[in-house]
């Protein structure tokens, strides 16, 4: 049930391992050559309003971060086909039911590809503004942010893992996660059987911040022939899933959306939002649909589908990115705003959330059919942002003050709230 899961960047979720370095490398490389750092660039400034110069915070993303974790949360709690009596209940509708269930998987796509246009757009800038882009600091960052919460969250893990009756092979899984290497153990032997099992996205992120280092259209490629190598070897979609080298397709998409928006912020009427956010939804239902036949996802898809799938969901991802820049911070839920600040924190915690509502507060609650499944959602999601909030306050702020301390571009909001 910990297999799929989510994970984002410098804003307060874990940037992509498989992006940083390749980020970094762009983001260089692009500065360089002048292009988007113009008159025309500095005449349509990115940061919201009232922020100081130099200061780049947007709070339309911190609502996308909510957006995404909120997916994922659902895409771990929702049935994904073969649950009888909700499949008797829907009828006709059920293959629709569990098209959507599929498609809220990529929250984890939304994440990374919202995570490579932070961090491209934040060295861009950082260069612009000092004539250089310090990588060490950079490390420095995301180590701050990332390391404390998630080897708490592993730490918690393991006390979770062995009075459940857990097994020597989850020790030696932990091992894998402890060196960032959750991905590949999830994809070479089995998924990781503890409420921390979904911190194998953040792994995905790390690794590839040290060895990963090229261009978009490179990842692009590197993605499309791996996925046809995959599909052509008939490989399980769940460890496809989980494989590092198949999330290159989100990282590239949203560096160029990036680049592309050095000189554009989309200034765009409510219904045309809502449009491109719909034609988001239907790039995402169209991805599912390629790799689900009926109310069940196919064991094991065909190359075309595969890349047709990845590719779907990177252009939703991106589409989703549009329709929410350069919303006016005035219109924008506080609660949603807030929810997206701590979202690191939702994220590593909505697992044992999960496990303590289903194990201790819900236990008789096993059918998807039963009447207090929605009082069962709502409660592990409010023990969710309990902890997330708390763990934020007390845990995560000492080191988001350091972290900001090393900021060429300060990411936090004026109120520092």
């Amino acid at each position: 049930m910990w297999g799929k899961t989510f994970d984002s960047v410098a804003w307060g979720w874990p940037a992509p391992c498989a992006g940083d370095g390749t980020i970094v490398l762009a983001s260089l490389l692009y500065s360089t050559t002048g292009e988007g750092l113009d008159s025309t660039w500095r005449s349509v400034p990115m940061n919201i309003s009232g922020s100081p110069p130099g200061r780049y915070y947007r709070p339309e993303l911190d609502v996308v971060r909510f957006l995404a974790f909120l997916l994922v949360f659902l895409t771990h709690t929702l049935p994904h086909g073969g649950e009888p009596r909700v499949t008797a209940v829907l009828k006709g509708f059920a293959p629709l039911f569990y098209n959507a269930a599929t498609a809220c998987s990529f929250g984890l796509s939304l994440f990374f590809t919202l995570s490579a246009f932070l961090i491209c757009e934040l060295l861009l800038r950082e260069k612009q503004a000092s004539g250089t882009v310090r990588v060490n600091q950079f490390y420095i960052r995301r180590i701050l942010r990332i390391w404390p919460l998630y080897y708490l969250g592993l730490a918690l893990g393991l006390g979770f893992a062995f009075p459940a009756g857990g097994d020597r092979s989850t020790l030696v899984g932990m091992g894998w996660y402890a060196v960032f290497q959750g991905a590949w153990y999830n994809t070479l032997y089995t998924t990781l059987n503890t409420p921390s099992g979904p911190l194998w996205s953040v792994s995905v992120k790390h690794c590839c911040r040290k060895t990963m280092y090229g261009f978009s259209a490179a990842l692009i490629v590197a993605a499309n022939a791996w996925l046809f190598f995959l599909g052509q070897n008939h490989v399980t979609y769940a460890r496809i899933w989980n494989n590092t080298f198949v999330q290159f397709e989100n990282f590239a998409a949203g560096i160029l959306l990036c680049l592309v928006l050095r000189t554009w912020l989309p200034k765009m009427a409510a219904w045309t939002r809502l449009l491109v956010f719909l034609g988001a939804g239907l790039c995402w239902m169209e991805a599912a649909a390629l790799v689900q036949s009926n109310t069940l996802v196919v064991e094991a898809p065909g190359s075309w589908q595969l890349m047709g799938h990845y590719a779907l969901a990177s252009v939703g991802s991106v589409l989703i990115l549009i329709a929410f820049l350069g919303i006016e911070a005035g219109v924008l839920p506080r609660w949603g705003v807030y929810l997206g600040r701590i979202s690191f924190g939702l994220y590593v915690y909505h697992g044992f959330a999960i496990y303590i509502a289903k194990r201790f507060l819900f236990a008789p609650v096993a059918s998807y059919a039963s009447p207090l499944i929605l009082a069962k959602g709502l409660t592990t999601l409010g023990l969710d942002v309990v902890m997330a909030a708390i763990s934020y306050r007390f845990f995560e702020t000492p080191f988001l003050k350091m972290k900001q301390r090393h900021a060429v571009i300060p990411t936090e909001p004026v109120s520092g709230g």
